[in-house]
């Protein structure tokens, strides 16, 4: 299977609705704020040729996919685009110069960090539920594996359409009291390059989990759904028929992931087709 590539510019622009014909929502969008193989300015240049900057910028866009999913204020969320668009406005003024660029991009990661830790806690006092304290972001290694999926489809020479996010579930798969993430490209567009994400055997699905660092497990598949048990929760992925022995006409091959005390382990059977 595939792995998603690292990108060097995530789609910024386009999260904001700055792109020509973006929607005005603020979520993450396209493979990059502009295609690498035809950057023009020496910022995007810049950008697209140093790996640290690269890196960063991917970074940024998985605080950026976080923030973005909390419902502000109309003041505040002005205020939150008026730091996109100053951010963008100081990246452009560096120009191609490397150092300038690598500092001014690690500390709009640090104030998008301090951002989205100050709006759980205001979001939690206005809804009074001390409980959602502790309830933190989507963890660093989780908004990384998104800022991979939409560097996946600008490395096929493609172009993410819309203003889509992998669908994302949680669950404590690993039994240790902390959530685990299950990242699905299904609903992911990649214009001029189809197979980016999805394929005959199904779509990228990436797993992470807790107990792993969320080091993401990569599965192929389609149609993940998270199935409470008596004892513990379970991952069931419709999967390639060659999976399954003697399926018979009609029916489908599931693969149903459980954690074993170590890893998570498939076992798989025919099942009506969803």
């Amino acid at each position: 299977m595939r792995r998603a590539a690292s990108g060097c510019a995530l789609g910024f622009m386009a999260m904001l609705g700055l792109l020509p014909g973006a929607g005005l929502g603020v979520t993450p969008a396209g493979a990059a704020s502009f295609d690498c193989g035809k950057a023009q300015t020496p910022d995007e240049r810049a950008v697209c040729a140093d790996p640290t900057l690269s890196a960063l910028d991917s970074e940024m866009g998985g605080l950026w996919f976080s923030y973005s999913r909390f419902q502000l204020m109309m003041g505040a969320n002005g205020n939150r685009r008026d730091d996109a668009r100053a951010f963008l406005d100081a990246r452009a003024k560096c120009g191609g110069t490397v150092a300038c660029l690598t500092p001014l991009y690690r500390q709009r990661n640090i104030a998008l960090k301090q951002q989205v830790a100050a709006t759980i806690v205001d979001l939690t006092r206005q809804a009074d539920t001390p409980s959602a304290v502790d309830a933190p972001p989507l963890p660093q290694p989780v908004m990384n594996e998104i800022g991979n999926f939409y560097a996946q489809c600008r490395d096929f020479g493609g172009v993410l359409q819309g203003n889509a996010s992998p669908d994302t579930m949680s669950a404590d798969l690993d039994h240790d009291g902390r959530p685990d993430y299950v990242l699905n490209s299904q609903n992911l567009r990649c214009d001029g390059a189809a197979t980016a994400y999805c394929s005959n055997n199904g779509c990228d699905i990436s797993v992470s989990l807790s107990s792993t660092g969320y080091a993401p497990l990569k599965l192929r598949g389609g149609r993940p759904t998270l199935v409470q048990g008596a004892k513990q929760t379970e991952l069931d992925l419709w999967v390639d028929r060659s999976q399954c022995k003697d399926t018979a006409p009609g029916a489908a091959c599931w693969a149903s992931w459980r954690w074993d005390g170590a890893t998570l382990a498939p076992s798989y059977a025919a099942r009506p087709a969803p």
